[in-house]
């Protein structure tokens, strides 16, 4: 028996295939021409909410740090104040209950004089300090908050990516929609995150 045709018949069945698609793809809706230019442009805006969203962390962490050293820089301030506030009340009690009279006297006055001289500096980096850390402390959570505006942004993208992709599979303009919308949501956020970025826009309250 003769493999030619077969091969006829497989040659002519890849015909007819090929046929129906070619067919097919001259109905392709002119809506799902824009699916790459949507994909394209929110994977362009999650990349860059990636890279923004991870300078962020960075920069939260900076501030948190530096905030945990202006703590512990006010707390030594305030540790040395009250020390010598201590030495200081010592040596003004010893003045007046005992009878320390010449050079002994004069040094004890010297000493207490001093020790009572170094506390307004002393008190004064304490508070500047503890200021120095709300400050801190608000900017982190300033930079926490854009940032997770931003992950939620984000988030939205790749919903809005996959429901494109699937009405391009499917030709299903509803669900192209639906990327759609997501998508104009995906940008709405990235613009409120960034009116927080420059004050004009209320931080919510992180749980």
């Amino acid at each position: 028996m003769s493999a030619v045709p077969h091969t006829s018949r497989f040659r002519a069945f890849a015909d007819r295939l090929s046929a129906r698609i070619d067919a097919q793809g001259g109905d392709i809706p002119g809506w799902v021409k824009r699916v790459a230019l949507l994909t394209g442009l929110l994977a362009a805006i999650s990349g860059f909410v990636t890279v923004r969203s991870t300078i962020l962390t960075n920069d939260a962490v900076y501030a948190s740090g530096q905030a945990i050293l202006a703590q512990t820089q006010s707390s030594d301030n305030w540790a040395e104040y009250q020390a010598d506030s201590v030495k200081a009340r010592i040596v003004e009690t010893t003045l007046l209950t005992t009878a320390v009279a010449g050079v002994n006297r004069e040094t004890l006055m010297k000493e207490a004089a001093e020790l009572r001289r170094r506390q307004p500096p002393l008190r004064a980096t304490a508070i500047a300090k503890a200021a120095d850390r709300d400050r801190f402390l608000a900017h982190s959570a300033h930079i926490l908050a854009e940032r997770d505006w931003l992950g939620y942004a984000n988030f939205i993208a790749q919903i809005a990516i996959a429901l494109a992709s699937v009405a391009a599979l499917l030709k299903e303009r509803r669900v192209f929609l639906a990327g759609a919308v997501a998508g104009l949501f995906t940008i709405i956020i990235v613009a409120f995150a960034y009116a927080i970025h420059f004050g004009m826009a209320p931080l919510a309250p992180r749980l």
